[in-house]
């Protein structure tokens, strides 16, 4: 049978077509080949996804993904302390501020003997001479009465810088400091946003201050002795506080330094509320220190422990 030109044409482009489609289909198959995979092993159970983003954050590129630990945050916390310590001792070493005043060049010692109730002119003086002893009397009792108000005025201070003063008993002496850690991890992989972040934190009443974490003080608005602390759980764990909105990280790390607020089991429960109230406007989960789910039993050690320490404290005092 003879083929016309059109059943030649049709041919061709038949031929044409598959060896189109060959030739897709060998790049599909060397670009595939050509790609570097990880496979992440994922692990029968609820704990799967949760896992599987931890290996995530180990296989990232340049070893820059490293998470937070508890001795980076003790480490943290000893030069926080450090560094305390010495600006405090600095600031002893300096001369009191009421050294660099301008001495006067007459020294008020008695109410009402200099100044303006003095009058300059000489003649006035002459009143003095006939004083009589009453007034003289009078006049020592006065004085008398300021130097024992000037007393009681010293006195009712030191009382001051004594109660200002922390319990001796409490004072943390050759007690360890022990870290209370909970993780807020992100269920999305993109992590959490710097700008969410920072949002959430600021109405907690969290403020941005040492060591480039954010804490939570005693009384409002940044005021008072620190509560706890929050910091990034990618390495080196800080926030840059001008770049909050480039920043994206998979999870929080809160922890809690004791010996330290003067209410430890306090401290411990305000952090766990925030890390709550984070997690559900954040979209993410409590975890505990080794990244398991935070569970009543978990929580119950944890104040435990807290307990235990305030006992070990409360023994050394005495």
């Amino acid at each position: 049978m003879d083929l016309t030109m059109r059943d030649w044409m049709v041919v061709v482009g038949v031929v044409l077509i598959v060896a189109v489609g060959l030739d897709a289909w060998r790049r599909v198959r060397r670009e595939r080949n050509s790609k570097v995979k990880v496979k992440l092993v994922e692990p029968a159970g609820e704990t799967s996804d949760r896992d599987e983003q931890i290996a995530w954050l180990k296989e990232l590129p340049n070893g820059g993904a490293r998470v937070v630990d508890r001795r980076d945050l003790i480490n943290a916390t000893n030069k926080s302390d450090a560094e305390k310590r010495q600006r405090a001792a600095a600031g002893r070493a300096k001369p009191p501020p009421v050294a660099k005043r301008p001495v006067p060049e007459e020294v008020e010692l008695v109410s009402g003997m200099t100044g303006t109730d003095a009058d300059p002119e000489p003649a006035n003086l002459d009143w003095l001479d006939d004083i009589d002893e009453e007034e003289e009397v009078s006049a020592a009792a006065a004085v008398e009465a300021d130097d024992d108000a000037n007393d009681d005025e010293d006195e009712d201070e030191d009382e001051r810088h004594s109660a200002s003063a922390p319990d001796p008993g409490r004072l943390p002496r050759d007690v360890d400091p022990e870290v209370f850690m909970l993780n807020v991890m992100a269920r999305d992989r993109a992590g959490f946003r710097g700008e969410d972040i920072l949002h959430i934190l600021l109405a907690c009443d969290l403020r941005f201050g040492d060591m480039n974490f954010f804490h939570r003080h005693e009384f409002e608005a940044g005021r008072g002795a620190i509560q706890f602390s929050v910091a990034n759980m990618m390495q080196p764990g800080v926030f840059d506080i001008d770049n909050m909105g480039d920043l994206e990280t998979p999870g929080l790390v809160f922890f809690l330094t004791l010996p330290g607020p003067e209410d430890m089991m306090k401290a411990f429960d305000y952090m766990l509320e925030t890390a709550q109230a984070v997690a559900r406007n954040l979209d993410g989960d409590v975890l505990d220190e080794s990244r398991s789910v935070m569970s009543k039993q978990s929580i119950e050690h944890c104040r435990q422990q807290i307990r235990d320490l305030e006992r070990r404290m409360l023994a050394r005092a005495h």
